[in-house]
């Protein structure tokens, strides 16, 4: 009886851990990294095909 208590308990208390944790992570990952996450795949390909087209941005 207390063993399978003890198995439910740590089971909820690894949910409910990775449910609060996995989010802080990536918000602190993204504020430490600049606020900005890197541009997804779609997005680099389409800036490169604008870059080839129109020439580099002025600064």
């Amino acid at each position: 009886m207390f063993t399978g208590d003890l198995a439910a308990g740590v089971l909820s208390g690894l949910v409910v851990g990775t449910c609060v944790t996995y989010p802080l992570l990536l918000w602190l990952a993204r504020n430490l990294r600049g606020g900005t996450l890197p541009p997804r795949r779609r997005e680099r390909r389409a800036r490169a095909e604008l870059t080839a087209f129109f020439g580099p941005e002025a600064p």
